[in-house]
């Protein structure tokens, strides 16, 4: 906590102040339940969970005391939605978790005019998700929950991010936004 508290305050004194944070860091976890271990259910939770907390406790702090701020989660599809055959529980239930997180930080820092968001993306390439979007399990799983058929592809979160970002969003708060499944 001390390292994150240290690298607050370097990047508000080398920036002045930060307005904007996204809290993008994540991991999956495909595991059946019964088989995970202790440790990789505390894995899971503390990138995926914990460090938001953390990160928007530390900078929010900051935004508190100018009354300003944005705050914009990376939750995921799987932040409401649990799909049969796939073994993700700590990640549904860590990304749950950030769904819920971003409308009781919301709440409490309304009145500071800090807004709260979130995203909760569907499958788009990267290194987390590399070689499923590509297997046929995964074209089954698009064929079946997603309108589009396809992962989503390069640019197609930025419209999101820069309306939460950005004072268009200045009256939305404790919202997630999911990205293509119904």
């Amino acid at each position: 906590m001390d390292e994150l508290k240290r690298a607050v305050a370097q990047i508000e004194e080398f920036f002045g102040k930060v307005d904007i944070l996204v809290n993008n860091a994540g991991t999956g976890g495909s595991v059946a339940a019964e088989e995970q271990t202790d440790d990789e259910w505390k894995r899971v939770i503390d990138l995926n969970l914990n460090s938001v907390y953390y990160v928007s406790r530390e900078f929010g702090k900051g935004m508190v005391a100018r009354k300003y701020g944005k705050i914009i989660n990376l939750g995921s599809i799987h932040s409401t939605v649990a799909m049969p055959g796939l073994k993700i529980s700590s990640y549904c239930a860590s990304k749950g978790a950030v769904a819920m997180l971003t409308k009781e930080l919301a709440n409490e820092w309304a009145p500071y005019n800090i807004t709260v968001n979130a995203i909760g993306p569907a499958y788009f390439p990267s290194e987390l998700t590399e070689g499923f979007v590509e297997s046929e399990e995964f074209k089954q799983v698009i064929g079946a929950y997603c309108p589009m058929g396809r992962a989503g592809r390069a640019g197609e979160l930025d419209g999101a991010i820069v309306y939460f970002a950005s004072d268009a969003s200045s009256y939305t708060t404790g919202q997630l936004l999911t990205i293509d499944f119904m």
